[in-house]
């Protein structure tokens, strides 16, 4: 019953769940008394983090608890009313006639879902099922489109499937760190300490970055490249790998294809020039390409700085094109391994929340995978559409232009993320129905929904998170949702319900749901949990693959050619099967020549600096959780632009001055801080802050959103900006 007692006072008990921030997916112990986390501590036990948390992870309890929860559904009939207060049975109703009215009147592509990488395994599940099987629309991405969705789609065409082809434990083993475009230190942190203890080792560790960040304090050779020109160095990279013959010619041959052309291609990235291009020195650049050479298992770790960018989806391939040409990958201590930044980034992924995705790591372009899920969800043949939308950009671009009448947002704030974001505004703007379905309360995007859904937060549901490395830890509810708050997969469920699809959506528990997603086991991909249960999952966590009566628990190397999850490929020459396949055609991993090419927007009279956008170690996301925090905001108080020492001096700045930056798209004004961590001509801001701690203070606002057009992954991380200072009495 909603609001009813869960533990009574007195009654202290120990609940496992999951970290609800980045996705390492740390396993955490709540110790919980009359309905209140009271402790929480790190899970000495969970293989994700054996204990450790960072700041945000050991204070994520005292969210659960402040003001400004979403405890009730709000609703307003028109635009020009203010929302008033509904009780969640009748605002699930009128979210689903008002729906239905849309889908009517206007057809299923008038109405859009945008999703989240921190919803649970199930609730994801769902939203793609109502929205592709149901309501037929093509419309439904997730906030991984602005993050993860150029590591995905380049580990597809490099290998044939989404997700790293290793695990956590290769940090352990390997002798070489290969960082590129990704601040561990302050965004991985348990992460990156797992990696420092084997560089403490012995191991070495390479950090590539325009910034001078926290991992790169801890590199034994940092490379400050040019913002930008990452792509040509790592093709400079192997082409110094074929001169020096430090390749694997054999596992080329046995498990490649597509090298014959790579030699051609790599001619164009001689030694000088990719200096020239990327402002490094050639010493150093040689120095990386001997070091990776000598290192026997070495591990490359990369997130948004190389995603978010118009070369996104080439950034990956360029990468996999290195482990490939050495071997390095499908062993101990090896493998590309891009960091998502949410706790179930990559279930959604699975799940095929972006674009064309069905679940299994199964896709509507494809007539078998969609006579598979029709079969799955008892629908008729035929009814699966073969076309997707083309991103979260192109979703409310098209909302914007009008096509889109109505969006269901479900537990992320767009206005605060998605770059250009006056468009983000002008669409909900113009929408016929948004609704808004949160934890919390007030966020920049809940101010224009005109339905708002009370979701449960993490410790109030159950549900199955999947972190970097295909590793499912279940949340275990540890108190009741506030107010009349549901999980996330019940509205669903119950909205649909409502919607005349009640026989589809007739489920009384996220165990249900989990039973029925073991379902979509997929032996093309190696994609398998039908040895997971809820029942082991409450036991221990489970990596994935895990195939029916297996009893181990972690499955670190993906891609075993074993015949058990994946299916068997045998040797074309007639000997015995490889012991590694990738889900190729031919089992064979590709190698693609991607070519370099400038940044999206450069630097010009108009707008001389490059800004660069990131994370602090302290705050997430748009602060909805942490910004409510007092500890945390102790530590990382508030937003600033970082500018080099001589252009603070050409721009007659000094600390705490404001600088207005405007880039062709709009303006923010932040306060300075004066580090040579940048380089000059360059400035870096965190996106953290947005409208709901002040004015002006919306990165987003001037960044663009040119797209990979492989991905459809936004450009986020660089844009050419103008600086000018600030009058004090303007502020």
């Amino acid at each position: 019953m909603l609001g009813s007692s869960f533990f009574k006072a007195g009654d202290l008990v120990t609940i496992k769940s999951v970290c609800p921030y980045c996705g390492v997916g740390c396993g955490i112990t709540m110790e919980v008394d009359d309905n209140q986390v009271i402790k929480l501590s790190g899970d000495k036990t969970h293989p994700a983090n054996f204990g450790r948390l960072c700041s945000k992870g050991k204070t994520s309890f005292q969210a659960i608890h402040v003001s400004g929860r979403l405890e009730k559904a709000w609703l307003r009939k028109k635009k020009d009313e203010a929302k008033v207060p509904l009780e969640i049975v009748p605002a699930i109703q009128e979210t689903a006639q008002r729906l239905k009215r849309i889908i009517h009147d206007h057809g299923p592509d008038a109405f859009a879902f945008y999703v989240s990488g921190q919803i649970s395994l199930e609730a994801q599940y769902l939203a793609n099922k109502l929205a592709k099987g149901f309501i037929r629309t093509r419309w439904i991405d997730s906030n991984s489109r602005l993050c993860m969705a150029s590591a995905g789609a380049g580990y597809r065409l490099s290998l044939g499937a989404d997700g790293p082809p290793g695990s956590y434990e290769d940090f352990d083993s390997a002798d070489l760190f290969f960082v590129m475009g990704a601040n561990m230190a302050d965004c991985h942190p348990v992460l990156f300490h797992r990696m420092m203890a084997r560089v403490k080792g012995g191991a070495r560790l390479i950090v590539i970055d325009p910034r001078r960040t926290a991992t790169a304090e801890k590199a034994d050779l940092f490379l400050q490249i040019n913002p930008g020109t990452d792509l040509a160095l790592l093709n400079g990279l192997l082409n110094l790998f074929l001169i020096h013959e430090t390749i694997d010619r054999d596992f080329i041959a046995s498990s490649t294809e597509g090298w014959d052309v790579m030699p051609q291609f790599l001619s164009d990235y001689p030694v000088d020039k990719v200096a020239q291009i990327t402002g490094l020195e050639a010493t150093d650049i040689l120095k990386v390409a001997e070091w990776i050479g000598e290192s026997h298992a070495w591990v490359s770790c990369w997130t948004m700085g190389l995603n978010q960018s118009t070369h996104g989806t080439f950034h990956t391939n360029a990468l996999c094109n290195l482990h490939l040409a050495t071997g390095a990958i499908c062993k101990p201590g090896s493998g590309p391994f891009s960091l998502t930044g949410q706790p179930n980034a990559m279930g959604g992924r699975e799940m095929g929340y972006m674009g064309p995705g069905l679940p299994g790591q199964r896709s509507v372009k494809e007539a078998a995978d969609r006579l598979f899920v029709e079969e799955k969800w008892d629908l008729p043949q035929g009814s699966l559409r073969s076309d997707s939308g083309e991103g979260a950009i192109a979703l409310f671009e098209s909302m914007g232009k009008g096509d889109i009448k109505g969006c269901w947002i479900i537990g992320t704030n767009p206005i605060a993320t998605i770059p250009d974001r006056k468009k983000v505004i002008e669409a909900l703007q113009k929408a016929e129905l948004v609704i808004c379905q949160d934890a919390y309360q007030e966020t920049e995007t809940n101010t224009y929904a005109d339905i708002l859904l009370p979701g449960a937060l993490w410790a109030e549901a159950e549900g199955v998170m999947i972190n970097s490395e295909r590793n499912m830890t279940l949340m275990q509810k540890a108190v009741p949702p506030r107010g009349e708050a549901m999980p996330d997969w019940q509205i669903i469920a119950l909205v649909a319900a409502e919607m005349g699809f009640r026989e589809a959506f007739s489920y009384h528990s996220a165990e249900e749901i989990f039973e029925e997603i073991k379902l979509f086991w997929n032996p093309e991909t190696g994609y398998d949990l039908r040895g997971a249960s809820y029942k082991r999952l409450r036991e221990t966590p489970l990596q994935w693959p895990c195939p029916p009566d297996d009893h181990q628990h972690r499955h670190p190397i993906r891609y075993l050619n074993d015949g058990v999850s994946q299916n068997l490929k045998n040797a074309t020459d007639g000997g015995p099967p490889p012991a590694i396949a990738f889900p190729t055609p031919r089992g064979k991993a590709r190698f693609l020549p991607r070519p370099y090419t400038g940044p999206a927007e450069a630097p010009d009279a108009l707008y001389p600096f490059l800004l660069n956008t990131g994370r602090l170690p302290h705050q997430w996301h748009t602060m909805t959780k942490t910004g409510k925090i007092a500890s945390l905001n102790a530590l990382n108080p508030s937003p600033f632009i970082e500018i080099h020492p001589a252009d603070a001096r050409d721009l007659g700045i000094i600390s705490d001055d404001h600088l207005e930056i405007t880039s062709r798209r709009g303006r923010s004004v932040l306060p300075v801080l004066i580090s040579d961590r940048v380089q000059r001509g360059s400035c870096f801001a965190p996106f953290h802050w947005n409208d709901v701690f002040g004015t002006d203070l919306a990165i987003n606002e001037v960044t663009h959103d040119a797209m990979d057009p492989i991905s459809m992954e936004p450009e986020l991380k660089y844009c050419a900006v103008a600086l000018s200072k600030v009058n004090p009495g303007t502020l």
